[in-house]
């Protein structure tokens, strides 16, 4: 699996935490994806594309960097979020 499909499903849990989105599959209807392609990405049969993941930025105001573990800082605002502040200890939900 590419640390950057790593990193965005560690970000839907963070997403989760900050009551952005509230499952797993209202992300998936946010950046218009299938839910299935996110349990394919999760099991490594298959990785987030450009589109995705420029929607991913756009809608949620995620930095770029972050995605591919050039920055630490989440987001592009004032929140500065850090992934290293934000533990999960469970697997991503699919539903």
């Amino acid at each position: 699996m590419h640390t950057s499909d790593k990193t965005i499903l560690r970000l839907i849990e963070l997403l989760k935490f900050q009551n952005k989105i509230t499952t797993a599959k209202n992300f998936c209807e946010v950046i218009e994806m299938q839910p299935g392609t996110l349990s394919k990405i999760a099991s490594g049969k298959n990785h987030f594309t450009v589109e995705q993941i420029d929607k991913i930025c756009l809608k949620f105001n995620v930095n770029p960097n972050f995605i591919f573990g050039y920055d630490t800082q989440a987001f592009r605002d004032d929140t500065l979020t850090h992934i290293k502040d934000f533990t999960v200890n469970k697997k991503v939900n699919k539903n």
